[in-house]
């Protein structure tokens, strides 16, 4: 029991929350643009960008736009076109889409928002890392079963010592 508490503050290390970290807000038109991106850092593989579309007055969600997202690699031919989408994302305030970033470095992103007519767009970069090693990720996962495997034994031993004092 007296171990509970510390493992638990080691294990919130890894424990991760939705919607990642701000990448840029930006206000277009009537709208404030949100994008958030996860996994934090954003790094080359598999990521989440999700945006937030609210009212410039009052800051109320916006829910029925039609949004397209644009990545691109400056210097290549490298471009991903994307659809985000309410139904892809977990918060039903965002409209989110799954990407596969191949390259690290900088990427130049556009956000056009179709609503009531009018189209908006919002731009800037997205800064992505070179991939993380998951090995080290994982490192305490390995780590605890031969912890706590060596941690039973010497207390055992323990436990063994004094009963042999006490006889």
């Amino acid at each position: 029991m007296k171990l509970l508490f510390p493992l638990l503050i080691l294990a919130q290390a890894t424990v991760f929350a939705d919607g990642g970290s701000i990448q840029m807000r930006q206000e277009a038109g009537d709208l404030v643009i949100t994008v958030f991106t996860s996994p934090t850092p954003l790094s080359v593989g598999p990521a989440d960008i999700s945006l937030l579309l609210q009212k410039r007055d009052g800051l109320e969600p916006v829910l029925d736009a039609d949004v397209s997202l644009l990545l691109v690699y400056p210097g290549s031919n490298i471009e991903l076109h994307v659809h985000p989408t309410r139904e892809q994302a977990r918060n039903k305030l965002l409209y989110a889409a799954p990407m596969m970033l191949s390259k690290a470095g900088k990427w130049g992103i556009s956000v056009t928002v179709a609503r009531k007519g009018k189209a908006l767009i919002a731009a800037g970069t997205l800064e992505v890392a070179p991939p993380t090693d998951r090995t080290l990720s994982l490192a305490g996962f390995l780590a605890f079963p031969p912890i706590m495997i060596g941690l039973f034994v010497v207390r055992e031993r323990l436990l063994r010592r004094a009963s042999r004092r006490q006889a």
